[in-house]
């Protein structure tokens, strides 16, 4: 045989194996992109995957496959060391489905979502009723009132702290609100959250409004708060302030029974039905024996009530009783209006 018919045999058998290894190495990824890409099981059903702190990609191939959610844990690595998974995995509660593939799965796991619960506070709760809400919830009522007692004002970086004295509780400042926090959250990052949102929702607009009337932000949340304890409906907000700053024009005694109620309420009933002794009990938050408004927030008033004492009625009231259980009070500009009132709505 002459050489160049060697070198054509050669050349034939060169290119044979070149197409055999290319179509074996293809046949190989083409398995691979399927046992990547194929759901591994079937049904839609959703279930919650929970990656730990110090789990790798490993570990949780291999929990995957020991539930039978997928078929081949290696798959399942090469196909996260691909994504890069292991630099972006964080712990938290992931959902995923059945009939996911594993490139799914993947990329699911790749994408932290955090898993969020609602906590409500409602408005007029003074501090410590909040932190019995917070603990109800699972967050550490403890750190929350060190927070809400001993205020570090540089963690909570809130401008609406600025002539808070420097004793004072956040007794005020912790604004009603329905929260989305995380499980993990702390008691006293719940105080930051809440302090903050008071800082949003007390705007430029009304520091200037309460400056103009030469209030600071401190006795705008303490008269908002006997407001929001006092008020039911939203209509007589501004008025029931308007009597009160009224009151303090005039050197009146407030006479605010909710005042008297921060001072003798217990975690039995924080906010008491009075009896007529307890109308002269030695308190500084007595507004019945002491003049102005008390040393501070007496509750944590909502945007309504900060409102209503940032911009009052003006009105000519001076006094104003309740209507049976109605919610709705009466309202009168002379202690004989407010007798008659008071004789006709509470007669006993």
């Amino acid at each position: 045989m002459t050489p160049q018919y060697h070198s054509r045999v050669w050349g034939r058998l060169i290119f044979v194996v070149f197409v055999l290894v290319f179509a074996v190495v293809l046949g190989g990824f083409g398995t691979l992109y399927w046992m990547i890409h194929r759901a591994e099981g079937s049904g839609g059903q959703r279930f919650t995957f929970q990656v730990t702190q110090g789990d790798t990609v490993t570990s949780i191939a291999n929990r995957l496959a020991a539930k039978g959610l997928i078929g081949n844990s290696l798959i399942f690595r090469l196909d996260a060391r691909f994504h890069g998974l292991a630099s972006n995995l964080k712990p938290g509660a992931y959902t995923l489905r059945k009939n996911m593939s594993v490139d799914d799965m993947v990329n699911a796991l790749a994408i932290y979502k955090q898993q969020l619960f609602k906590i409500t506070i409602p408005e007029g709760k003074r501090m410590l009723e909040i932190a019995a809400i917070l603990q109800r919830h699972g967050i550490d009522s403890k750190s929350f009132l060190q927070e809400a007692k001993h205020p570090d004002l540089k963690y909570l970086n809130a401008t609406i702290l600025n002539d808070k004295p420097a004793n004072a509780s956040l007794e005020g400042y912790l604004f009603p609100d329905t929260y989305k926090v995380p499980k993990q959250f702390t008691g006293k990052q719940f105080a930051r959250d809440m302090v903050q949102n008071l800082d949003q929702n007390f705007t430029q607009a009304m520091r200037q409004q309460a400056h103009a009337r030469k209030f600071s932000i401190y006795q705008v949340l303490t008269l908002a708060s006997i407001v929001e304890r006092e008020a039911v409906h939203e209509p007589e907000r501004p008025t029931i302030a308007g009597v009160y700053v009224n009151r303090l024009r005039q050197g009146w005694f407030l006479n605010a029974d909710p005042t008297i109620q921060y001072a003798v309420g217990t975690p039995k009933d924080w906010w008491p039905v009075l009896t007529l002794d307890q109308l002269h009990v030695a308190s500084p938050y007595n507004s019945y024996t002491h003049y102005g408004l008390p040393p501070g927030p007496i509750a944590n008033p909502g945007l309504l009530s900060i409102k209503a004492a940032v911009n009052p009625n003006s009105t000519r009231f001076m006094f104003f009783v309740a209507k049976g259980g109605t919610g709705w009070h009466a309202f009168a500009v002379t202690q004989a209006q407010q007798d008659a009132n008071i004789q006709r709505y509470q007669p006993h």
